[in-house]
């Protein structure tokens, strides 16, 4: 026997979602920028914000995402440029001696005048 359903049209099936409109294809292309060059993402992101508003397209949460994901991995990037660059530059200060004298492979203690 069957157990007796609440609403005998949906006999058998799950929860249905709700009918969802088509997303905007900036959305996808946005959220895939923005993981791989956060300046095209961020670029991309609000071009489709501003898509889905004109349009009503799905998708906005999406967008709004890629957007901010584009903007955290452009100050990820630039951050480790700074941190490269000052790393780098920090390894010039041990080419040369802080004091001015002349290192100790140079120096005529003990050797060969």
């Amino acid at each position: 026997m069957n157990p007796p359903s609440n609403d005998p049209g949906q006999r058998g099936r799950g929860p249905q979602r709700p009918e969802t409109g088509p997303m905007s294809g900036l959305t996808l292309s946005a959220m895939v920028a923005s993981i791989i060059f956060g300046p095209l993402g961020i670029v991309l992101g609000h071009m489709a914000l501003r898509q889905i508003k004109k349009t009503g397209e799905e998708g906005r949460g999406v967008a709004l995402a890629a957007t901010v994901i584009g903007y955290i991995m452009t100050a990820a990037g630039i951050l480790s440029i700074v941190v490269a660059l000052t790393f780098w530059n920090s390894l010039d200060d041990y080419d040369a001696p802080a004091n001015g004298s002349t290192p100790a492979s140079e120096s005529c203690v003990g050797g060969a005048r």
